[in-house]
């Protein structure tokens, strides 16, 4: 008599919530934390690669956002509790957000290449929590005092008559980062406005260029304001000294303005390495930036090779240091096909004065 094949024992794990935690805190757009999470297994035998699902969604998406999602196997002792750490590389927007976490529990469709193991009771293997990602307009950077102060000079200045515009380059010397600032440039009879993306604090530099309601020309006397005081949506600040700037349309149409010390602020860079493919459709981009100042919405561009594209950004990429970000691709997903990611396109809406732009292009082959 063949003999009887010893039932498989039946799992019995935990997940209690107290001891799911993150870091570090509070959690900031475009900044990288971990989730910690300990598993407890108080059977008499092992949980031998059981499957964990890490989630994070946002409550409200928008386009071109992506999810973070993170499976993966581990083995729990028997009587033991085994602590996991997931970083969360993913360049989460600011919002509230929620996180699913898993053991020994995934949806139906995953259920094929994960397989669950015998367990009666599970409703105690799922942890669903809150999260609130500060936006980048909340980041605040010790580097400098402590204060609501952007700048503008006669350097920071272009007049093109020839465009019928005016470039104005804005300085965020303040602690804290700042956007949707109006830049106001007033002539004889002229008058234009436009308002600044967000600006990095500390040193932080955008480029606006302010387009007026009517022609002017070499000679013209023009009054450049950044976040002039009084106005009603402006930011109030305890010298409003250095935000206005009287000059001169006298430099040859299309002249560059002077190089200052921000301009070398940013020098961003993108390599085929820094490209992944954690799922079907969507692209996982890591953009470096040799600069010193953190920069918030950094264009990039990705074209497939039937000349498909489309421009997303990066929500925040940090100054000596990178940014991370997922990027839907479906539209230009060929299998086998490339795609050409190219960070900061000199054309683009929101783009960073940059010098050196010969690390900006990458080429990555799909799957």
């Amino acid at each position: 008599m063949a003999p009887t094949a010893e039932p498989t024992p039946e799992l019995d794990l935990l997940l209690p919530e107290q001891d799911v935690s993150l870091a570090p805190l509070p959690l900031r757009a475009g900044f990288p934390f971990t989730v910690t999470a300990n598993i407890e297994n108080p059977s008499n035998s092992p949980a031998l690669d059981v499957p964990v699902m890490v989630y994070i969604s946002a409550l409200q998406e928008r386009i071109g956002y992506a999810p973070f999602l993170k499976v993966f196997t581990v083995t729990v002792p028997a009587s033991d509790t085994l602590t996991i750490d997931v970083p969360v590389d993913w360049n989460l927007a600011g919002g509230e957000h929620q996180l699913w976490l898993q053991v020994n529990r995934l949806p139906e469709a995953w259920q094929s290449r994960l397989p669950l193991q015998p367990e009666s009771e599970s409703s105690n293997n799922i942890v669903l929590l809150d999260l609130v990602v500060d936006p980048f307009d909340a980041y605040v950077s010790d580097l400098c005092p402590g204060r609501v102060d952007v700048e503008v000079g006669p350097a920071d200045v272009l007049p093109e008559p020839d465009q019928q515009r005016v470039l104005v380059r804005v300085h965020n010397v303040g602690n804290q980062a700042v956007y949707n600032l109006p830049v106001v440039v007033m002539g004889d009879n002229l008058s234009g406005i436009a308002y600044s993306p967000a600006i990095a604090p500390c040193g932080g530099t955008v480029e606006v260029s302010v387009a007026t309601d009517r022609p002017f020309a070499q000679g013209e006397s023009l009054s450049v304001q950044v976040n002039p005081a009084g106005w009603a949506s402006g930011l109030t600040e305890d010298d409003f000294d250095n935000n206005q700037v009287a000059v001169v349309a006298g430099l040859a149409p299309g002249a560059d303005i002077p190089l200052g010390s921000g301009l070398e602020d940013y020098d961003f860079s993108i390599s085929t390495a820094d490209i992944e493919t954690p799922e079907a459709w969507i692209v996982q981009v890591t953009v470096h930036n040799l600069g010193t100042r953190d920069a918030a919405m950094v264009p990039i561009r990705i074209e497939n090779a039937n000349g498909r594209k489309l421009t997303d950004a990066i929500p925040l990429v940090q100054g000596e240091g990178s940014g991370v970000a997922a990027i839907r691709v479906g539209y230009l997903w060929t299998r086998g096909g490339t795609l050409t990611f190219t960070v900061n396109p000199e054309d683009a809406k929101g783009a960073y004065p940059e010098r050196n732009r010969e690390n900006n292009v990458a080429v990555f082959a799909l799957p």
